[in-house]
């Protein structure tokens, strides 16, 4: 866990040696005005999982382990803690933050799940080189326990917790149905706490980091000085001056912390949500056509597809079809060229993901191609 700890921490720091206006946007996440407790999910977050460690580790036996699944369980379900994750990524790479990368689908119509979440934010992890936090999430996280848990599907007995109505759990290469909470279980609650204690310390210390005012270099849209304001609480806005004007006369825009009402609130810039859509949506596209291939999961890339087709907008259609021929042709060359059997006859349901999704949303080019390698990839 050390490494992956110092990982994190490098993640935080080169985040802030790359863009430190984009780093404070991240720290701030403002979406709305009101105070951080009641506009972002991540300070109950903070809280929830010290109240739960305090429990777990005066608790024994099934209490304990009641506890520590629900601790857990608990860790992996905050959208602003990928939200954060993921924009520091972005920061990285030379892209903007968002508040909004993993809250809810497409269609706003449901929450992601936490395996939704962290197949996300996989594939940033992976062009950022964060290999560590990735085998982290891959070494801790298992589904099945967060959902019988939370589902009620599980059983306590003899040191042991049952799976009911779930899937089984792979454990060294083995399914199984059950598995020693001591040996197996509270491991992994030490290391997503650990991950946690680290996580919740470099934000706030981050915060806590603008002990006074000073000026940086940023996109407000076009390079511009801006005013950060540091207090002995910590950081607690922003200014930049002359952004518009109104009847003639100059005005600042700003994001400041109000100390009287404990709220945060902005001035004088407007956020459309069409607007943030499309910078964001601009930004991935571009990302993606600079990307030679999608290495760890394709659940980011198939999000930003089913948001451009749900958009229709006639700049970003030809993009998104390109794309999908572009990474259907990549895992096409890897099925014509892979010797074992086995990996060659589980790769065209990935292709056809793609090429099938090309011929439904085609606009204007002639796909003969890929139909002949549509009916030779099928299973006949």
């Amino acid at each position: 866990m050390k490494e992956v700890l110092s990982e994190l921490e490098d993640l935080f720091v080169k985040a802030k040696q790359t863009n430190e206006f984009e780093f404070i946007l991240t720290l701030i996440n403002y979406k709305s005005i009101g105070a951080m407790d009641s506009t972002s999910n991540l300070h109950e977050w903070f809280d929830s999982i010290e109240f739960y460690k305090a429990l777990y580790n005066g608790l024994e036996d099934k209490e304990k382990t009641r506890i520590g699944c629900l601790l857990y369980s608990t860790f992996f379900e905050n959208s602003d803690f990928y939200n954060i994750l993921g924009s520091l990524c972005n920061i990285l790479m030379g892209y903007r933050g968002s508040s909004y990368l993993y809250w809810k689908t497409k269609k706003l119509e449901r929450l992601l799940g936490t395996g939704e979440k962290i197949e996300m934010v996989s594939e940033k992890l992976d062009d950022c080189k964060k290999v560590r936090i990735l085998k982290f999430f891959e070494d801790n996280h298992f589904q099945s326990i967060r959902n019988s848990f939370f589902h009620s599907a599980y059983s306590l007995s003899d040191g042991h917790y049952i799976l009911h109505d779930t899937e089984a759990i792979r454990i060294e290469g083995l399914e199984k149905g059950s598995f020693e909470s001591k040996k197996f279980l509270y491991p992994l609650i030490e290391n997503v706490t650990s991950f946690f204690d680290t996580f919740r310390k470099l934000y706030f210390d981050s915060f806590s980091s603008y002990k006074e005012e000073k000026v940086i270099k940023g996109f407000f849209p076009n390079l511009t000085d801006i005013f950060i304001h540091g207090t002995e609480k910590g950081l607690r806005g922003f200014t930049v001056k002359n952004t518009a004007q109104f009847y003639g006369v100059w005005v600042d825009s700003m994001i400041l912390y109000d100390e009287k009402n404990d709220m945060w609130f902005a001035k004088n810039i407007q956020f459309g949500h069409f607007d943030i859509e499309k910078i964001e949506l601009d930004e991935q596209l571009t990302r993606y056509e600079k990307k030679d291939n999608i290495h760890k999961a394709d659940a980011e890339f198939f999000n930003m597809v089913d948001k451009v087709v749900q958009r229709y907008q006639r700049d970003e259609m030809p993009r998104i079809i390109n794309l999908l021929i572009k990474f259907g042709d990549k895992k096409y060359d890897e099925w014509t060229k892979e010797q074992n059997i086995f990996r060659k006859n589980s790769l065209p349901k990935a292709i056809l993901l793609f090429y099938e999704r090309t011929i439904l949303l085609n606009l204007h080019l002639d796909l003969k191609e890929i139909k002949k390698r549509i009916n030779e990839i099928k299973p006949k």
